[in-house]
């Protein structure tokens, strides 16, 4: 079941039911999306050309990335000093990979924060530029 969930009530605006050998980043393509909204998804939406496509259409995605995705360091991003203790890493990146590049040319975000609940870092990309990185880690938490 691929549901599209609208924040603010936490009320499905979307639901699509396929057959359990779907992939789940295969429904995705079907979900309509709004400019300007925000898809918070787990691993397995690293389909790369997917992110390509919500992004043509103006959404803003917040992804938790896959260990094996290799990419460059564009710029380290300074974080604030006594503040947002949680947000271990906040990166511009692009990748690496030619067939990754390819699916996904532009720029992102790649944010690493601290997660209490599974004592864990978590490791997000996403498209946003403008937000403070602990928003992105605390949205991506709160899914």
């Amino acid at each position: 079941m691929h549901t599209l969930l609208n924040f603010d009530g936490n009320l499905p605006t979307y639901v699509n039911i396929t057959d359990g050998k779907t992939a789940e980043n295969k429904g995705a393509y079907e979900i309509p999306l709004l400019k300007g909204g925000v898809i918070v998804a787990d691993r397995f939406y690293n389909d790369f050309y997917l992110l390509k496509v919500w992004d043509s259409k103006g959404v803003y995605f917040v992804v938790r990335h896959k260990e094996n995705i290799q990419y460059t360091v564009i710029k380290e991003n300074e974080l604030p000093e006594n503040k947002h203790q949680h947000t271990h890493k906040d990166e511009i990146i692009e990748f690496k990979n030619k067939s990754s590049k390819e699916k996904y040319s532009k720029k992102l975000r790649r944010v690493a924060v601290w997660d209490d609940v599974n004592e864990q870092v978590i490791k997000i990309i996403s498209n946003q530029m403008k937000w403070t990185a602990n928003t992105i880690g605390e949205l991506y938490k709160s899914r």
